[in-house]
Parts: C-alpha cells; structure tokens; sequence
C-alpha cells in the first residue's frame, strides 16, 4: 500500500472500532481481540482482553470540552491519521499564549498533540510542542508526554484524565521547555559545519539521503529577513535545527519529476517527520553541552561526492 493512502489529515479520522474474539483453528478463543475498523473492516490492532479501546471522537470531543473550561478555545486544529487508522494525532495550536525565546530572537506559539492509538504504539496522551510563528514551523521539545498520559484499559476514564491541573501542567512546561533552544543558539558553528552534521545524520542512519538533501538546502539559503542567520561562520544549532523543521513541516514542496506540488513532507510522511524531528532535538541539545559529542557529530566527511579533510 502507497505511504500516503496510510494517511490522512483532517478527514476519516472519526471512524468507530469494535474489539472482536481472535478463535484458533479449534475453535477455541485465543485469548486475543482484533480492533476492527468499521468502515472498511481493517484490522488495526489485537490485544489481550485487558485492553480498553478509546474513541478518537470521544478522545477528541473530552479534550475539546477541556481546553474550554480553561478559556482556550482560540485554536488552529490538525489532525493526522496515520497506519491506516491505528493511529491518530491531533495538532492544537493555541492563539494568544506566546512566549519570547530572547536568546534566539523568536517567538514560540503553544501547542499540545493529543495522541490515541488502537495498535498499543501510543497511549492516549497529549504531547508537548511549540509553532516557530515567524516561519509556521513545526517544533518538539524535550519534554515527555503530559501527566494524563494513561494505558487503555478497561476502567479508562477520560473525564479523570483531562483535567483542568493536567492542561496548567502542560501550559507550565511549555515556559520552561525554551531553554533548550537557548542552549542550542548559544551551541556556534560554521556554515561547513552544519553541512557536515546533516551528512554524519545520514551516516548513521538517522535520515535519509534524500532528506538529508532539503534539509541541507533550506541551511544553506536562509530566510531573506535574517530569521536563521546567514550563510558564513557565525550560525547555530539552533539554526541547524530550524532547517529540519522548516524541510519537514512547513515548506510546500515539489515533486522532482512531474513537477506537481506535493504538499509539506509530514502532510504524507507524518510518522517519518514527528520522528526524525524528536530525535534530531535529542541529539543537537546532548552535543550542545558535550564537547566529545559536538565534535563528533561537526567531524569533516564526504559530503555530495566531494571529500573535505580536517584542516
């Protein structure tokens, strides 16, 4: 099956599952269920009895239903369904609850991830994130999964787990999650050495050839209004990190060959783009407070065919 017919964004997403007896050949029960879907009967998951389904409508609507007891009802909603259904994550971006990033001159906007799975990959939880506002990208943090974060059993109860002190949790973290953007902003490297850290990314690999690629082409053209530095010596991880986030979700690109837009890369890539941009966070703030681990990661390297020795 194509990538993209396994997703898709803000359509089918509020489909009903029922858990269904597994038989062996005997015909007797195996102690599993499937998690059907209804609508085209594909199988998204099998569990042990235990295991408790959580409605993405219901999941949605009790969150929906919490953000307006706080007053957060000023939002933009994405929502991303992914393996076919087994999995759903919804983007809530909220308006008017801003903060400034001092040390590397921007602007982050809130932004939760309520996530739901029917394959046991997640638990219902919400994720912590942040929207780049000059550049609309996509951000993580370090941050684990909020406090309501719960299995699906059973005795799940969503009204017990979307709490009003859950979401001022959350709204906390978000103040306190910069400072790992500080930290890579104060993180200096050359132009050659961002180029290098994208290839030694491919190297182990953490991304593709491919992507390795848009990243490296969003760094080495920065944004006309000086947002992400410019080209020479003085840049940043910081910077470096914005390249990834730009390429993965906010640039519109093109299809090499038709010629035919195709939309941002998590548009159709969405798992591949939430992944790689976490782990690539992980990875620039471990190297930017430890000098062995910089030095690896910026070490010179064949990049694009052309080999470049260590002066």
């Amino acid at each position: 099956m194509p990538i993209t017919a396994k997703q898709t964004v803000n359509q089918d997403w509020d489909f009903e599952v029922a858990q269904e007896e597994l038989f062996l050949p005997d015909g007797a029960k195996s102690g599993y269920l499937a998690a059907r879907r209804l609508d085209n009967n594909e199988v998204l998951g099998i569990h042990t009895d235990r295991y408790g389904i959580v409605k993405n409508a219901d999941l949605v609507d009790k969150a929906e239903s919490a953000f307006a007891r706080k007053g957060l009802t000023n939002y933009e909603r994405q929502i991303y369904v992914t393996d076919g259904g087994a999995k759903l994550r919804v983007n809530y971006d909220f308006k008017g609850n801003d903060i400034e990033v001092p040390e590397v001159g921007d602007k982050m906007g809130f932004r939760l991830t309520l996530q739901n799975s029917f394959d046991r990959s997640l638990r219902v939880s919400f994720a912590l994130g942040m929207l780049r506002l000059v550049c609309t990208n996509g951000m993580q943090t370090l941050e684990k999964e909020m406090d309501m974060l719960r299995k699906h059993s059973k005795s799940f109860d969503l009204d017990s787990l979307l709490t009003d002190d859950a979401i001022d949790k959350a709204m906390a973290r978000f103040g306190e999650s910069v400072n790992t953007f500080a930290s890579l902003a104060r993180c200096g490297i050359t132009q050659e050495q961002g180029i290098y850290a994208l290839q030694n990314q491919a190297n182990t690999g953490l991304i593709s050839e491919k992507v390795r690629g848009g990243i490296n082409s969003v760094w080495n053209n920065p944004r006309e209004d000086g947002a992400d530095g410019s080209v020479g010596d003085d840049r940043n991880l910081y910077q470096l990190y914005n390249s990834a986030t730009q390429y993965l979700t906010a640039d519109n690109l093109v299809d090499q060959k038709t010629g035919d837009a195709v939309g941002t890369f998590e548009s159709t890539r969405f798992e591949y783009a939430n992944r790689i941009s976490g782990q690539l966070l992980k990875r620039f703030n471990l190297a930017a407070d430890n000098p062995k681990r910089l030095e690896k990661m910026l070490k010179a390297v064949t990049v694009d065919g052309v080999k470049v020795e260590n002066n």
